[in-house]
């Protein structure tokens, strides 16, 4: 659970520096290990780290060409992404490195390649934009803020709140949604100048104004129908590989117990792929 912070600037303008100290100590509880920040006349970036892959060189912001990344969550299939890119020298061993050559690659699909949990946002000091991307089943959290100079995003509204680029007011729709439902609804929050980076989304910030939304399904149409014993085998053949790619860490790991035959499941897997008892 790391943070990431930063700015899109409309040109004219100057980021104030303050605002990154306040990021940074906003988000402090979500990343404990390190901070790191990047800012050019147009742009900042600003992430808070938690540890769990490349406890060494994993540090961020990233840096490729004249592009830079911050990620929170984690690349499942990093491994299979270098595989797949022998030409490149990485930096680092860290599961966000892949994604910042695919972006490299083409801006605007990068994301298709992934499988994992990430908020990603991306400065490319080649074309001045700042894009943002969220996973496709939303599981990590993007939030930003348009205003009349900038366009400023984080990990949570509590940053944004905390810099200065949102007031604390309510809006009342959303706070009785919030109350009902313990969730709010599409892409406005309960504070009226927040709204939040929706599931597979990848929005491109030009000249601190939101120029492209692009947005990736979570899911595909629905496979062919297929008799009983042949979906077992193939359920567990998939669940088997989720769970395996799901282990991948520099850090301990356990599971969480529901009571449910979901969790059951995956700790039976779990069993299965470890030598060693699995704490859970």
């Amino acid at each position: 659970m790391c943070g990431i912070a930063g700015i899109a600037i409309v040109p004219g303008h100057k980021i104030d520096p303050r605002a990154l100290a306040y990021f940074a100590a906003s988000l402090a509880h979500r990343g404990p290990d390190g901070a790191g920040h990047f800012m050019t006349d147009n742009a900042a970036l600003v992430h808070t780290r938690l540890s769990i892959i490349d406890l060494a060189t994993g540090g961020q912001p990233l840096f490729a060409g004249q592009a830079a990344l911050i990620g929170n969550g984690e690349i499942y299939n990093d491994l299979e992404l270098r595989a797949d890119m022998p030409e490149i020298n990485f930096a680092s061993h860290s599961d966000c490195e892949p994604p910042l050559y695919l972006y490299l690659e083409n801006p605007t699909t990068f994301t298709h390649r992934l499988r994992g949990m990430y908020a990603l946002a991306i400065h490319d000091r080649t074309t001045g934009n700042v894009t943002l991307s969220r996973d496709p089943f939303g599981i990590k959290p993007l939030y930003y803020a348009v205003n009349e100079t900038n366009i400023a995003f984080a990990s949570e509204p509590a940053a944004l709140l905390a810099a200065g680029f949102a007031t604390r007011s309510i809006e009342r729709g959303k706070l009785d949604e919030l109350l009902a439902l313990q969730f709010t609804t599409g892409a406005q929050t309960i504070f009226p100048g927040i709204k939040r980076v929706l599931p597979g989304q990848t929005i491109t910030i030009r000249q601190g104004r939101i120029a492209e939304i692009a947005h990736e399904a979570a899911i595909e149409a629905g496979p062919a129908p297929r008799d009983a014993t042949e979906a077992i085998a193939q359920f567990d053949k998939i669940m088997t590989r989720s769970v395996d790619l799901h282990q991948r860490s520099d850090v301990p790991y356990g599971m969480f117990l529901s009571g449910g035959i979901d969790s059951a499941v995956i700790l039976a897997l779990m069993a299965r792929l470890n030598a060693k008892p699995v704490l859970a």
